[in-house]
């Protein structure tokens, strides 16, 4: 059986990640989505550029249901925000995590909502 990262490791890991960008990274910040208030596991309100680690763990698939992840899917669609949501389930390991982050700001950078 293979052992999934805990929330704090992904965040952490997510956090390393978009802060080598120079993306400054709050944790728990308010962001409002479909009338649904979430607490995003990381975002830079200045940029406008996040990110979610969804896991059981923090409970927060009840949170990331398919209506706030299409309102969420229309924000980025109209340039609002960028953010990257990346399921427990969909990784298998850190060097996986980090990859997709590396991914994620590759087309952010490409599309020049970061320089």
């Amino acid at each position: 059986m293979q052992t999934r990262l805990s929330e704090r490791e992904g965040v952490r890991l997510l956090r390393e990640e978009f802060e080598k960008d120079g993306i400054a990274i709050r944790e728990g910040v308010p962001f409002e989505v479909a009338g649904t208030i979430l607490f995003l596991d990381g975002y830079d309100p200045e940029r406008r550029v996040g990110f979610e680690f969804v896991t059981a763990e923090a409970g927060d698939r009840k949170a990331f249901g398919e209506g706030v992840v299409a309102a969420l899917e229309r924000k980025m669609e109209e340039g609002e925000a960028f953010l990257l949501l990346v399921d427990e389930w969909d990784v298998t390991d850190a060097a996986d995590l980090a990859l997709a982050a590396r991914r994620f700001l590759d087309e952010l950078r490409r599309r020049e909502v970061l320089k």
